[in-house]
C-alpha cells in the first residue's frame, strides 16, 4: 500500500516539477537519509494516513468496530525509547499500512528464501467472476476449500511445492468484488493442472481470465503485497474496505504447499533499534507525529503533503 502512495507521489511530483514542492518531507536535513529517523518518518506516515480512513471505517458501526478503534487508539500511539531502541505496540490488523509494512517484511524474509530454491517456477492466477458484497465471504470460503481439494488430488500422485496467496480488489464502477489467488509452484506442469482442475471446479469463470507465467524475483516479490487495495482510482471507499475485511476475518492470507509455515502474526510489542540520538523518552501520537510528553518536541517533523491530504479529502462511503 505505502509503494503504491510513493509512486502516486513520483507521478504527482512529475506533474509539479516547475513549481515548488509542498512536500515537507524534502525539507528535512540531509542526514535523514538511510537514518533511523528515515524510517520513522515513513512510519509516522503511515500512521498518520491509516488512522485517516480507519476513523471513518470506526463510525460505520460494524462488527469490526472494536479493532478499527485498536488501531487508531492502540497502534504504535505511544513509543518507549530507552537509548536507541524504541518500543511499541501494534494493532495487527489488515488495515494498518504500519502493521502491514512489518508484516510483508516478515513474509519476504521468511518465504522468499524458500521460493527462490523451487525449481522451474511459475506465477498461477486463479479468478472467478465478480461478485456484489453479500456473497462475498461465501465465494472467498468456497474459493478456499476448491484449492485446498485441487492440492488434495495434486499431491496423490505428485509433489507439491509453493505459496497460495488470497487477494481481493473492488470495481467502485460494477460495485462489485474480485477474490482470485496468486500462486508460486514449482513446475509448469503442476501450475497447468492447478488451473484445469480449477476450471473445472468452476465452469462459469473464464479461461482466459487464468494466468500462468515464469516466476522471476519481481513477480515472486508481487505475491507479498498488498492482500486488498485501499486506494481505488484515487479514492478510499471506506463500505468497500469493510466488506473485504468482515469476509476475511478468521482466514488466511497466505498458505504454504510443502513449505515451511510462517504465521501471518506480528508480535504485539516490539523494541526495535534505530540510528538515532540516545535518550529516555516516552513520544505520545498526535495527529500526524509523536510528540515528547516532556520536552513537547516533535520525533520525526513528518507533515503530510499535497497528495496525502487530497487522498484523505477522497475518502467515501
Amino acid at each position: 500500500m505505502t509503494k503504491i502512495i510513493e509512486k502516486k507521489e513520483k507521478q504527482y511530483a512529475e506533474t509539479k516539477k516547475n513549481t515548488p514542492s509542498l512536500d515537507k518531507l524534502a525539507q528535512l536535513t540531509p542526514n535523514l537519509k538511510n537514518s533511523g529517523l528515515e524510517t520513522l518518518t515513513k512510519r509516522a506516515k503511515a500512521k498518520h494516513f491509516t488512522n485517516s480512513y480507519t476513523k471513518v471505517l470506526a463510525s460505520l458501526k460494524s462488527p469490526l468496530q472494536k479493532s478499527y478503534n485498536n488501531t487508531i487508539y492502540g497502534c504504535c500511539t505511544s513509543l518507549i525509547q530507552q537509548e536507541d531502541k524504541i518500543t511499541s505496540k501494534y494493532c495487527n490488523n489488515r488495515w494498518c499500512i504500519v502493521c502491514n509494512r512489518i508484516r510483508t517484511a516478515k513474509m519476504i524474509n521468511e518465504y522468499y528464501p524458500i521460493l527462490t530454491e523451487l525449481k522451474d517456477k511459475h506465477f498461477v492466477t486463479l479468478t472467478v467472476p465478480n461478485i456484489p458484497g453479500v456473497l462475498l465471504r461465501w465465494q472467498i470460503k468456497d474459493m478456499i476449500k476448491k484449492t485446498q481439494l485441487i492440492v488434495k488430488q495434486i499431491r496423490k500422485t505428485k509433489e507439491l511445492k509453493g505459496l497460495r496467496k488470497l487477494e481481493c480488489t473492488y470495481n467502485p464502477f460494477t460495485r462489485h468484488f474480485h477474490p482470485h489467488f496468486h500462486f508460486v509452484v514449482e513446475g509448469e506442469h503442476i501450475a497447468k493442472e492447478i488451473v484445469q482442475r480449477w476450471l473445472k471446479m468452476n465452469p462459469e469463470a473464464n479461461i482466459k481470465a487464468q494466468d500462468i507465467r515464469s516466476a522471476d524475483d519481481g513477480t515472486m516479490i508481487e505475491l507479498f503485497k498488498y492482500f486488498s487495495k485501499i486506494i481505488s482510482k484515487d479514492t478510499i471507499h471506506v463500505k468497500s474496505l469493510d466488506k473485504i475485511f468482515i469476509s476475511m476475518r478468521g482466514l488466511r492470507v497466505y498458505q504454504p504447499l510443502g513449505i515451511k509455515k510462517v504465521s501471518e502474526d506480528i508480535e504485539e510489542l516490539q523494541a526495535e533499534v534505530f540510528d538515532v540520538n540516545k535518550m529516555e523518552a516516552i513520544w505520545n501520537w498526535l495527529e500526524h507525529d509523536w510528540y515528547n510528553i516532556d520536552t513537547g518536541e516533535s520525533l520525526t517533523n513528518y507533515s503530510p503533503n499535497e497528495l496525502i491530504l487530497r487522498l484523505i479529502k477522497n475518502i467515501c462511503l
